[in-house]
């Protein structure tokens, strides 16, 4: 069984970035996803966290510290959000 990879962003993204807010377009599926992605709350919080350095699971760790919550009650969430970027292509797929 091979180690889960970190995470990473899809290259060719555009995407402005605030201290609570961030804004992704999809540069390479525009034609098809003309609305860009804004990412806020808890979901800016695992975006930033999706930077090539870390794994699904690490993602959860830090947000279950950071919110003094059960990592078993934030992971579903973290897989589901993974998910659904890896759907619409922010992250690419095989992660």
């Amino acid at each position: 069984m091979t180690a889960p990879s970190p995470l990473t962003r899809h290259e060719g993204l555009a995407e402005v970035t605030s201290d609570t807010r961030a804004t992704v377009l999809n540069l390479p599926r525009l034609e098809e996803q003309q609305v860009p992605c804004i990412f806020e709350g808890t979901a800016f919080e695992i975006w930033i966290r999706i930077d090539g350095t870390r794994t699904e699971q690490e993602i959860v760790i830090e947000l279950a510290e950071g919110y003094e919550a059960p990592a078993d009650e934030i992971a579903p969430e973290v897989h589901d959000f993974v998910a659904q970027l890896i759907q619409l292509g922010p992250v690419p797929t095989g992660v």
